[in-house]
């Protein structure tokens, strides 16, 4: 494990535009960045092995602190040893706070509330067995140093992207909730991360990205995107925020991540992404290209000897016909999932690790080029 005055630094190795390639030291290892990681909500990336993923390419790998905490519970996760050791994976680890899935507890039209927000906290009921639980940010710092990922996220509040008034008190709270966060942390060996918040509001987000690099943070998440805005609103306010983070500090930005988001994001200085994406839709047939998406259930794959892309070196491309994964998933075959999910997540992976050496050859704005290029085709 990194020891002494290296832990949680942040060293920017080369720049092109906004675009940046770095290195982030954590207790596990360095993270070179720009970095994807899959999301393993429940202490596990769906249908994949831990060596499955470290043979995809992937470094750091995402779990949450809300589905944990209420299954198996955080506590028993400590006494086995946390989640690194409960799961099998021994690279870097990151959780969030559990602030989104308790968002989307809200409850949608129609739909009765789960959760009831005030200044201290958030009461929800569990969306399990409707019991009832209480996270501060106290309680959520507990949690997470119980799962003992390396990096870990404060509670912030997830307001409705287009709601000024709701994001003003949302934003009040969530800086009050980042201070008390910090002030709550006793290991340190878990780098603890801001989370800017502030809509589709350039006012707000400036001033959530300003108070939160004055409490010095390791690093800076960039909350509250691809959670209802348009595309085109989600890249004009992460252009507009990025830049206000601190410069040698790791941006990450939490939740977002198609193939197209990861060169976007990249563009506007995002150094760690996460998304449920690949492996979800994996799970209903979808095999992500550089060029877009194969829906496999259409009849037109049925008796197609080609692999799912023929440039990809996954073992999934190199040893399967689109014609058999088409088989699998009609039949509704376990095997289905784990050999898109091994695609879509390799996609991914090289992706990401394209985009940081084009930067280090300083040849981004050319890469990023050919990738829309090709997306036209």
């Amino acid at each position: 494990m990194t020891k002494g005055t290296d832990l949680f630094q942040f060293d920017l190795l080369a720049t092109e535009g906004h675009a940046r390639a770095g290195v982030f030291q954590t207790a596990r290892g360095p993270l070179p960045t720009p970095i994807y990681a899959p999301v393993g909500t429940q202490a596990t990336v769906k249908a994949l092995t831990p060596r499955q993923l470290q043979e995809a390419g992937a470094i750091l790998v995402l779990a949450n602190t809300y589905h944990l905490y209420l299954r198996p519970g955080d506590e028993r996760v400590a006494r086995l040893g946390g989640v690194h050791t409960f799961m099998g994976w021994d690279g870097p680890m990151l959780t969030d706070s559990g602030g989104f899935q308790v968002f989307s507890l809200a409850g949608g039209r129609g739909q009765a509330s789960l959760r009831t927000i005030d200044d201290d906290g958030v009461t929800f009921r569990s969306h399990i067995d409707g019991s009832q639980h209480r996270f501060t940010p106290e309680r959520v710092i507990a949690i997470e140093e119980n799962l003992g990922a390396d990096i870990i996220m404060v509670l912030d509040e997830c307001a409705p992207p287009d709601d000024y008034d709701y994001n003003v008190s949302a934003l009040r709270r969530t800086h009050a909730w980042a201070e008390r966060c910090k002030r709550a942390q006793a290991r340190t060996d878990q780098a603890l991360f801001g989370i800017v918040q502030g809509g589709i509001f350039p006012d707000l987000r400036e001033q959530s990205a300003r108070h939160l690099a004055t409490l010095d943070f390791p690093g800076y998440a960039i909350g509250g995107l691809s959670v209802g805005e348009t595309k085109e609103q989600m890249l004009t306010t992460l252009g507009h925020t990025a830049p206000l983070l601190p410069e040698h500090k790791p941006r990450y930005l939490m939740g977002v991540g198609t193939p197209e988001d990861l060169v976007e994001g990249v563009a506007r200085g995002i150094d760690i992404f996460d998304c449920v994406l690949p492996t979800r839709v994996a799970r209903n047939g979808q095999a992500l290209l550089r060029t877009g998406k194969l829906n496999l259930r259409n009849a037109r794959f049925a008796e197609d000897p080609a692999p799912l892309d023929e440039t990809c070196t996954c073992y999934t491309c190199r040893t399967f016909s689109r014609a058999y994964l088409r088989h699998l998933i009609v039949a509704k075959e376990i095997l289905a999932a784990t050999l898109l999910s091994l695609h879509n997540l390799h996609t991914m992976l090289t992706l990401i690790k394209e985009l940081r050496a084009a930067i280090l050859a300083g040849a981004f704005e050319a890469y990023r080029a050919a990738f829309w290029e090709a997306r036209r085709r």
